[in-house]
Order: structure tokens, then sequence, then C-alpha cells
């Protein structure tokens, strides 16, 4: 039987339809048989009239709407998944979720970290927003891999999920506005470079962008699904999430 993954992103999918399709084509299309992705979003309405990288830069409403994504790790694990993967760069509630369940739950964030650690020695992350990439500056920070990061960083000027979805299709400004921005890093010593931002992640993913001038671009959902797999074959062999201090369970 394949690998059962719950993909959770922090998006009303309803509203941006090509990216939950976007997500599920590539998932297929990179593992095959050996693992199934289902992709789960948040209930139409969440944000009202806000894109979510409007709202989530302010922490109670941050709190307020993603909190329930705890729950939906522990319903994930009850419906027999095999992971969990968090589909958000801000890393909502990671620490929560890994206390409240024993299947293993990766997320975007830190599975691209990981591998650009053995890809290069520098990463820079862009993000599509500033609020973005401030809360991913907060993850790295989390997962203490300062010293591998050269910069988190922003398109500018920004854009949101809703901007983004409409760029899918004829995306060469988007990718751009990227890759001069990457360039920038690049010049200063980043030899990984992170799309920060999973619309954005999946749009250059789709179009088949995997290097800038040498400096490999990660491509976070293969990095996340391929992490999550291994964490996946490391419970089946008897090595489980710790149980001491970090994710200790009452």
């Amino acid at each position: 039987m394949p690998v059962r993954i719950w993909h959770q992103s922090v998006n009303e999918l309803s509203r941006i339809a090509a990216y939950k399709q976007g997500i599920e084509a590539h998932a297929r299309a990179f593992l095959g048989t050996e693992a199934q992705v289902e992709v789960h979003g948040l209930p139409e309405g969440t944000y009202g009239a806000l894109s979510p990288s409007d709202a989530l830069g302010n922490a109670y409403t941050y709190h307020r709407l993603l909190s329930p994504l705890v729950d939906m790790a522990v319903e994930a694990e009850r419906q027999g998944y095999d992971a969990f993967v968090m589909g958000s760069f801000s890393e909502p509630y990671l620490r929560e979720m890994r206390t409240a369940v024993d299947i293993p739950v990766a997320s975007l964030t830190e599975a691209a970290l990981l591998t650009g650690c053995s890809l290069g020695s520098q990463i820079g992350l862009i993000s599509n927003a500033p609020n973005v990439a401030y809360m991913t500056r907060l993850s790295v920070a989390k997962h203490h891999l300062e010293a591998r990061v050269l910069s988190v960083t922003s398109l500018s000027p920004g854009m949101d999920e809703y901007e983004l979805i409409a760029a899918r299709e004829d995306a060469s400004a988007l990718i751009a506005a990227f890759t001069n921005t990457a360039r920038d890093l690049i010049a200063k010593g980043a030899d990984v470079i992170v799309p920060a931002e999973g619309v954005m992640a999946e749009i250059f993913a789709h179009k088949g962008l995997k290097q800038i001038d040498k400096a490999v671009v990660i491509d976070v959902f293969a990095a996340a699904w391929s992490h999550a797999l291994n964490l996946v074959r490391l419970r089946r062999a008897g090595i489980g999430t710790s149980r001491a201090w970090l994710y200790s369970r009452g």
C-alpha cells in the first residue's frame, strides 16, 4: 500500500483551485505509486476580505485562525494517514502537532532548510511578501539554522496569494522578479535558493525552475514529501518522534 500523506495548506483552496490541483498533479508525478498526497485547506471565508499573507502577520489573528490545525493533524492520524505535512512557511503549531500525534509531521520550511544544508552552504529564502518573510525568519530561528541562512527576503513589490495564482499560467514577470532577487542573494554568497511561500513555490515547480546562475532552486514540495517519506520509514523501523523535552507527551 502507498504511504498516505495529509498535506495541509493554510489557504482557502476553494478560492485558488489551480493551486490545489497543481500540488496534486505534482505529487502524482514526483511520487508515483510510492505515496498518495491528499491536499486540505481552510474553509472558505476564513480570511474574510483579506489574503492569508495580509491576515497572518497579526499574532492574534494567526492564533485564532490557525490553532485548529493541531486538531487536523490529530484527525489525519485517526483516519490512518502515515504522515502530516504542514504546508506553510510560518509552520503554525509545529511543536504542538508533534506532541499531539505519533505520525511524522513535516513542514515545508524545515524540509527545505534541511535539504538545502545538503545541497549547498548558504541558503537564501525569498517570500512573496514582507509579512511572510518575517514569519519565515522566525521559523528559521526556531530551527537554529541562522548560520546556514544568508538572508530571508521577499519580492518587491510583494504579491499576495490571489495575485500569484492569477499569474500562474503566464508567470514570466513573476519568474523575472524572483530571479532578480535571487541574483542579489547569489552575488552575496547564496548557493541554494528557496521560494518561501507555497503558491509561488508551486508555480515555480510547475514551470520547472530548478536553477538560477548555478545556484539550486529548491522544490519545497518535493523536499517536504521526501522528508515525510523518510520519517515514515524510520517510524516503521522503530525510530519515532522523541518524547523527551521539546516533544514530550503528558
